[in-house]
């Protein structure tokens, strides 16, 4: 299989031609915030005129389906739809002190029996209708082992190990309020268990990967529960796919596996502004940049947005305002011709009317 083909999979399957929020199943990171309505804006762009007073929750964009932000996969803020997160629960459940220590970053992990025991504290300790980071880590931290409540140089105070608390507050069944940027927590819902699709979905949506791209993604520890799989190559390098997944058009495929590697997909948009862990850029990372791209879009802190020209990340942008505008910095921008300098432009557009409704026009110039 070629890069091309796989790339070409990918926009299809995401709804980056046809606005198909399917690719919700794989949730969407929303960090900063905003960035996931516009992760699904890029996409339903063309619903964006049912909406004069412009969009103001990601909901509006996907229709009668509940979403949830909640904090998930390696902790951080993500949309999911409100009927995967029991499977979310299970699925990133760390069941080895390997896979805890992996929510524990450089902390020594505690035993994992405290996570069971935050998860009954933050259920039964929940301080009112809502609660902030601190208040919430302030209310259950007294009650925990040491272990599981180290000094924080930064924080120069015990307090409940961060990833620790992070995993707890989506096994415990906490949403986040849908807006802002400070973390606000909701009282605790439902916080049963489910099983999870999301590993056949990764490979639907995104297409052939690594083992350790995968689990990087989920940030939950090394896995056993892989489905069945197989190698196939692509660019001569070899990657996994499903065991039921045809890379032939001309071979029998499982039903539930059948266009996952269609040939005639569309090529991908000619040109589009995503943010650095949008689902399109998943998987492995040679396959959409090269690397001096590379390392100017995917930084350890800061990131910039990818700017993707028919499927490949071709440089970086950032925005900023000014009164009334949104001012999108384009690499590259005045060499951009024809077709791609339009799609982007259309864009910016609809990013613009993420951020400020019908109230910011946006405006592209050089980075």
């Amino acid at each position: 299989m070629t890069a091309a083909r796989v790339l070409a999979h990918r926009a299809a399957v995401q709804g980056l031609h046809d606005g198909d929020l399917g690719v919700l199943a794989l949730g969407v990171v929303d960090s900063p915030p905003n960035t996931g309505a516009a992760a699904l804006a890029v996409r339903a762009h063309h619903r964006l005129d049912r909406f004069p007073g412009g969009v103001r929750e990601p909901a509006e964009l996907w229709g009668d389906e509940e979403l949830v932000r909640v904090l998930s996969l390696r902790g951080a803020p993500h949309l999911h739809r409100a009927a995967d997160v029991p499977g979310l629960r299970r699925l990133l459940r760390p069941r080895t002190p390997k896979q805890l220590q992996a929510w524990c970053g450089g902390m020594p992990a505690p035993e994992l029996s405290d996570v069971d025991l935050v998860v009954e504290l933050m259920r039964r300790e929940f301080p009112g209708e809502t609660a902030t980071k601190g208040g919430l880590s302030g209310a259950i931290s007294p009650l925990l082992p040491k272990r599981a409540t180290p000094y924080c140089p930064s924080c120069k105070v015990e307090h409940v190990i961060e990833g620790l608390f992070r995993l707890g507050t989506l096994l415990a069944g906490i949403e986040l309020e849908p807006r802002g940027a400070k973390l606000v927590f909701r009282a605790p819902g439902p916080n049963e268990e489910g099983e999870s699709p999301l590993l056949r979905d990764y490979v639907r949506y995104v297409g052939p990967f690594t083992k350790p791209d995968v689990e990087k993604w989920l940030g939950a520890g090394p896995r056993t529960d892989w489905p069945d799989l197989r190698p196939v190559t692509v660019e001569g390098k070899k990657l996994l796919t499903l065991a039921d997944t045809a890379t032939d058009t001309a071979a029998p495929a499982a039903p539930a596996a059948a266009d996952f590697f269609a040939a005639d997909a569309p090529e991908p948009p000619a040109g589009l502004l995503l943010f650095p862990r949008d689902p399109y850029l998943l998987g492995p990372r040679w396959l959409v940049a090269e690397p001096d791209v590379a390392k100017r879009v995917w930084r350890p802190v800061g990131s910039p947005g990818a700017v993707v020209v028919k499927g490949r990340v071709a440089g970086a942008w950032r925005y900023e305002f000014s009164g009334r505008t949104m001012i999108f910095r384009v690499e590259g921008w005045s060499r951009v011709k024809g077709a791609v300098r339009k799609a982007l432009r259309e864009q910016a557009d609809v990013l613009a009317g993420v951020w400020g409704a019908n109230v910011l026009e946006a405006t592209v110039v050089e980075w």
